[in-house]
């Protein structure tokens, strides 16, 4: 049996399939693939890998699965930021697996989630969101939240309409970002409107309405290293309503 090793953990078998730790991988692939020519170019030996053969160039990561870059060229292909999965070639600019509509450079970068082309408001640099309105838009703590966002008209989470919420009025309470420390401090948040309060987790993707009679007097407290929003007569802790006692 030949056993052509890679690194990183994977070996070719015969040139007719991959393992990696010992395990068939990328099987839907091999009609495709160049057993002769193909390598990795990059990995962290588990989760996130570039390859090339004398065809393609492919990519796999935590973000997507085994995949063909479109219309790179294997000779040019170059990496820029492997840890944010960025990466160029045959003058297109990469996002993982995804081919932006224009280039790294032409974006104004917002956060990490938002970036701005003139009058154009992207999210995830290929999504673009039309409805939103470039010059008053703003992303909400940027460096801490990364993907709350509103303008004149709406506030957004990630790339959706919060409907409902009021933008002229919408803000994250304050104390959510002091240097006092908190679990889950990272990506749990209250905000609140004129009209409503609400509970933000970011990694979950969500962000959860609060009907709280009392929207003057919801404020937020760290008590335990735990973080609790309170009205005058409930108290929430990750979204979730209790009655003060």
């Amino acid at each position: 049996m030949g056993r052509k090793s890679l690194g990183h953990h994977f070996f070719i078998i015969d040139n007719k399939f991959i393992l990696h730790f010992d395990s068939e991988v990328y099987r839907k692939f091999y009609s495709v693939i160049d057993f002769d020519s193909f390598e990795v170019l990059k990995s962290n030996g588990s989760t996130f890998h570039y390859f090339r053969d004398k065809n393609h160039v492919y990519v796999e990561s935590y973000m997507n699965h085994f995949a063909v870059l479109p219309d790179a060229d294997p000779v040019d292909f170059r990496i820029l930021d492997f840890e944010n999965g960025k990466s160029t070639s045959n003058r297109n600019d990469y996002l993982f697996d995804e081919k932006l509509p224009h280039r790294f450079v032409d974006y104004q970068v917002l956060s990490e989630y938002y970036q701005r082309i003139d009058d154009t408001i992207y999210f995830g640099y290929t999504r673009v969101l039309s409805q939103a309105d470039a010059a008053s838009f703003e992303v909400l703590y940027a460096d801490e939240v990364k993907n709350v966002a509103k303008d004149k008209n709406h506030v957004y989470f990630r790339d959706k309409i919060v409907e409902g919420a009021d933008a002229a009025s919408f803000h994250f309470l304050e104390e959510c970002f002091t240097e006092v420390y908190y679990r889950e401090c990272d990506h749990t948040y209250y905000a609140k409107d004129n009209n409503c309060a609400y509970y933000v987790d970011t990694i979950a993707r969500a962000i959860k309405p609060i009907k709280t009679k009392n929207i003057d007097h919801f404020r937020f407290k760290v008590v335990d290293n735990l973080g609790y929003a309170f009205d005058e007569k409930y108290y929430y802790l990750f979204g979730k309503r209790k009655a003060i006692n």
